[in-house]
C-alpha cells in the first residue's frame, strides 16, 4: 500500500507493456486464513500487500498482469480460486485497489490456482506463506505444468525458506526463483534478478533534440512534494521516451537522476494514488530539474482504542471526494500521514465493528481523530 506501512522494496521487477502472453505477468496472491500470523509483530497479510503495493505503482498504464488470489472467499473451499483480473482487463492501479481489499480467510488450494494462473501467462509470481491444503502436490503440478510448458516460470515471494518448502520446490523446478519474503535484501536482490527491461534504449534520431550537434547525455534530476513542504516524498518515476515506449522505473526515491540522450521525455510521477504527468526536454551536457508540487499538505493523524482507552489493532480505509478510495492500514492502532488539503471519509473496522468520520485536512497542520471501540468477546 502507499505510505501507511513500512516500504519493503527498493527494487522491484519493471515491465515492458506487454506485446503477447509471454510478456504477461500473473500474480498469485495467498489469502489463507494463516496469512494473519505475525512476523516480528507484522502480519504477512501486510508484508504481502506492501510488496504488491511497490510492484503495481511502478509499472506503466500498459504493462498487462493478472491477478489470482485464493482463500479469500471462504473457510473450507478447495475451489475458492478467483481470477480477479486477466492480463489486460485492468491498470495496474486498479489491480493494486483490488488487491489492498483482499482479506485472508481460507484454505490453500495452491496447485489449483497455479494452474488457473500457467494458463493465463508464462510468467507468475506467487506470494505464499504454507502448504497445500487440498490434498494435491504443487511440486508435482509445477513439474506438469513446466512439461507443458517450457517457457513458464513462477517466482515465489516465502514465508519459509526451508530446504523442503513447497514454495521453494515451486521455484526450483520452474526455473524461478525463491525469495524470503521478510527480508528486505533479499526481497531487493531477488527481484533485481528478474529486471531485465529498466535500462532505457538509446532514442531514436526522432526523438533527440538534435543529434547532429550532439550525441551526449544530459542529466535530468526529479522529485515530489508538497507546495508549503521543502521535504522531497518518496515515489514512483516511470520515464517514457517521445514515442510513448517505457524506458525506465524507479521505485520509491526521493530524488532521481539519471543521464539521457538529447531528446523529449514523458514523465510519470506517482505518490500513492496521485499521478503527475510532465513532458521534459533532455539537452546535451546540461540538467533539467523537474519538482512535481502536489499542493498544499497537511498532517493525519488517527488511532483506535478500546473504551479504557487502551490501543486496539484495526483496519482503516480512507477516501477523499476527488478518486474515491484513496489508501488503507491494516492491523494498525496509530497512523501519521502527510495528505493534499481536503475532505476525506475515514472508516476503521474491527471484525463486526464500523465507525466512519469526515475529516477536513488543512495546510500546515495536523488533523487528529480516535475511533473507541467496544472490547472484543
Amino acid at each position: 500500500m502507499k505510505r501507511l506501512t513500512t516500504l519493503l522494496l527498493t527494487t522491484i521487477l519493471a515491465l515492458p507493456a506487454a506485446a503477447n502472453a509471454a510478456d504477461d505477468l500473473i500474480i498469485v496472491l495467498d489469502a489463507s486464513n494463516s496469512m494473519w500470523a505475525k512476523i516480528n509483530d507484522t502480519h504477512k497479510i501486510v508484508f504481502a500487500r506492501d510488496a504488491l503495493s511497490q510492484l503495481l505503482t511502478a509499472q506503466p498504464d500498459t504493462a498487462s498482469i493478472g491477478l489470482i488470489s485464493y482463500g479469500n472467499r471462504h473457510k473450507r473451499d478447495c475451489q475458492d480460486i478467483n481470477t480477479l483480473a486477466k492480463p489486460g482487463d485492468s491498470t495496474p492501479s486498479a489491480l493494486l485497489k483490488q488487491a489492498r481489499e483482499i482479506m485472508p480467510h481460507g484454505g490453500s488450494p495452491i496447485s489449483g490456482a497455479l494452474r488457473q494462473a500457467a494458463a493465463q501467462g508464462n510468467t507468475i509470481l506467487l506470494i505464499s506463506d504454507g502448504t497445500e491444503s487440498c490434498d494435491n502436490d504443487p511440486c508435482a503440478t509445477t513439474q506438469e505444468l513446466k512439461s507443458k510448458n517450457p517457457d513458464l516460470r513462477i517466482h515465489v515471494m516465502g514465508f519459509n525458506d526451508a530446504a523442503d518448502s513447497p514454495l521453494r520446490c515451486i521455484a526450483e523446478r520452474s526455473g524461478g526463483s525463491f525469495t524470503l519474503a521478510t527480508d528486505k535484501t533479499a526481497i531487493s536482490n531477488g527481484l533485481s534478478k528478474l529486471t531485465q527491461s529498466t535500462e532505457p534504449r538509446t532514442p531514436t534520431p526522432s526523438t533527440a533534440a538534435d543529434s547532429t550537434i550532439s550525441n551526449d547525455p544530459g542529466t535530468l534530476e526529479l522529485s515530489i512534494g508538497g507546495s508549503n513542504d521543502p521535504e522531497n516524498l518518496p515515489a514512483n518515476f516511470l520515464i517514457y521516451d517521445a514515442a510513448g515506449q517505457h524506458l525506465v522505473t524507479f521505485t520509491s526515491k526521493t530524488t532521481v537522476s539519471r543521464p539521457l540522450q538529447p531528446g523529449t521525455y514523458r514523465i510519470d510521477a506517482l505518490w500513492g494514488e496521485i499521478k503527475k504527468t510532465q513532458t521534459l526536454e533532455v539537452t546535451a551536457r546540461k540538467t533539467v530539474t523537474h519538482r512535481f508540487d502536489l499542493g498544499a499538505l497537511g498532517v493525519l493523524t488517527f488511532n483506535a482504542v478500546d473504551t479504557q482507552q487502551k490501543p486496539v489493532d484495526a483496519n482503516f480505509s480512507l477516501y477523499n471526494d476527488t478518486n474515491g478510495y484513496y489508501a488503507s492500514a491494516l492491523l494498525k492502532n496509530q497512523v501519521t500521514e502527510k495528505l493534499p488539503v481536503g475532505t476525506y471519509k475515514l472508516k476503521a473496522t474491527i471484525n463486526e465493528q464500523v465507525q466512519q468520520a469526515e475529516l477536513t485536512i488543512t495546510a500546515d497542520k495536523e488533523t487528529r481523530h480516535t475511533f473507541t471501540f467496544q472490547p472484543q468477546p
